[in-house]
Formats: C-alpha cells, sequence, structure tokens
C-alpha cells in the first residue's frame, strides 16, 4: 500500500510537468502567431464616427470607430480602429492587447488571444495543483516510515 503512495505521486508530478509543459507550449505558440513583434497594451480614448467607403456592404453611412492610444518605441501614438463596425466593438476607457510593427508603430493589429491566454493560465494552474499533490503523496509515503 505504501509503495502505492510513492507511484501515485510520481504520476501526479510527472502529469503536472507534462500541463505545466504544456501551458508553456500554448503560450508560446500564441506570441508566435502575432505578425508584428512589437506588443503593447493600447487604451480607447474615444469612439468617433467615420465615413465609410462607398463600396461598404452597409445600408448605415458611417461606421463607429475606436481611437486607439499607445506606446510604442518611446512614442506615443494615437491610431483609427479600422475595423468596419457599427456599433463599435469597444468601450471608451477599455484596455486591448495589441502588436505593432517596430519600424511603423502605426501598423498595428489587435490581438484576440484571450482563450489562448486562459487554456495556457489554466494549464499552469491545473499542472501545480497536481505537482503539489504529487508532494502531498510523497510526503504521505514518507511519513509510514518516520
Amino acid at each position: 500500500m505504501s509503495g502505492n503512495l510513492w507511484i501515485k505521486g510520481a504520476v501526479l508530478v510527472v502529469l503536472g510537468l507534462i500541463a505545466d509543459i504544456a501551458g508553456l507550449i500554448v503560450k508560446t505558440y500564441s506570441a508566435y502567431r502575432r505578425p508584428y513583434e512589437g506588443y503593447t497594451e493600447a487604451k480607447v480614448v474615444d469612439i468617433i464616427s467615420v465615413e465609410r467607403d462607398r463600396n461598404a456592404e452597409s445600408r448605415y453611412r458611417n461606421r463607429q470607430a475606436a481611437v486607439f492610444q499607445y506606446f510604442a518605441e518611446g512614442k506615443l501614438v494615437k491610431v483609427v480602429d479600422s475595423e468596419d463596425a457599427y456599433p463599435c466593438p469597444y468601450k471608451l476607457g477599455q484596455r486591448v492587447r495589441l502588436c505593432y510593427d517596430s519600424e511603423n508603430p502605426e501598423k498595428y493589429k489587435v490581438l484576440r488571444e484571450e482563450k489562448m491566454r486562459y487554456r495556457s493560465i489554466a494549464l499552469n494552474v491545473i499542472g501545480v495543483i497536481l505537482i503539489m499533490a504529487g508532494v502531498l503523496m510523497f510526503l504521505a509515503y514518507a511519513m509510514r516510515y518516520i
């Protein structure tokens, strides 16, 4: 029975390490998919009305666009979101993660990697819990021989 505790502890620690490595892989893959190397958090400082293109397939003449403000390469940058949406998908004061081109900070892409981020965090938390459970099993095993 006591040998069983040692084996269960070892299995839990190994599973925890696998979960932590998987979380790291998910985080790295998410960063690898970014089109630009710069990474920052922007703030929505205004929501403005922008006239649509004449060829746009919408019955509305205008669209609502967020104005993002962020620091890139030591400069304050303000850009108008190019997403064609009505109403604006962002709220005033909202923080948005984005990546930008280091050579031209006005070129950016809003990152929608929340699912990947939450998966990475969940895998890391599960990994830590499994490792702690494995250590407790090892301690229970050791307590039998004291």
